[in-house]
């Protein structure tokens, strides 16, 4: 990258939520527990209204994301990243997770992004991507190792299915190795799991992760052992959603 692209890009923006950055522990899925620096981007194609309880009335569990007040340029998140000591954790180990909303929404502005990083850090830390699989990642994530934790939609979301529902990405994303977890209600959820999506795609038993749809602590605990039952049937694994458990209903953590 020459430095008068490099000069171009600094000034580029895109739009991250409320909570923006911050570093925690992975509360789902494949990475459960370990260190990661969460960025958080602003924006989503579905609303999830279907998963709303007395404790998350909002359904969709990042709601602070529908912001889109927060336009960064690329020159001030990386400073971001750097000042508040993200960048020091990401060197250290720790999984840059990022998501949102869903981040592919600005996944143009996030290629250029990382061309940007690679050239300010001499690196790409490691990525991993939080997406609902309804929008065909670039072949170029694949380039730089990033993988994805996908979170498809089932119709207890409340989206319609065409909205929610895209087999060619599905596809991409099992030919592709990504991890599968699904929020489970009821056992009508874990038959649609079965038959829209595993036995559909050919998605590997080891590759796919049951959570419980929860809000809270409270709510987790009282369906979680249901779920745990229905992760043991079909040998499928058994994600909790750590940081419900950990930090309750609490933001940014």
């Amino acid at each position: 990258m020459t430095n008068l692209y490099k000069e171009e890009l600094k000034d580029e923006k895109i739009f991250l939520s409320d909570d923006k950055v911050f570093y925690t522990v992975e509360g789902e899925g494949e990475y459960v527990g370990w260190p990661s620096v969460f960025m958080r981007l602003s924006m989503c194609n579905l609303t999830c209204q279907g998963f709303a309880t007395e404790d998350s009335p909002h359904g969709c569990d990042s709601y602070i994301s529908w912001s889109v007040k927060n336009k960064l340029s690329f020159e001030e998140l990386r400073t971001l990243l750097e000042e508040e000591g993200y960048k020091k954790h990401l060197d250290n180990g720790a999984i840059w997770k990022i998501t949102g909303g869903e981040p592919l929404v600005q996944q143009p502005k996030l290629l250029k992004f990382l061309a940007y990083i690679d050239v300010e850090w001499g690196t790409i830390p490691r990525i991993d991507f939080e997406t609902n699989a309804t929008i065909m990642p670039d072949p170029e994530w694949l380039r730089v190792d990033a993988t994805f934790t996908t979170s498809p939609k089932l119709s207890n979301n409340g989206d319609p299915e065409d909205r929610r529902y895209k087999p060619d990405v599905l596809k991409w994303h099992v030919t592709n190795g990504s991890g599968f977890k699904f929020v489970i209600s009821k056992k009508e959820d874990l038959e649609e799991v079965l038959q829209k999506y595993v036995e559909k795609f050919n998605i590997p038993r080891e590759r796919v992760w049951l959570m419980p749809c929860a809000g809270s602590r409270k709510e987790h605990i009282e369906i979680a052992e249901e779920v745990a039952e229905y992760a043991k049937q079909e040998y499928f694994k058994f994600s909790p959603r750590l940081h419900l458990l950990v930090w309750d209903m609490a933001l940014k953590v």
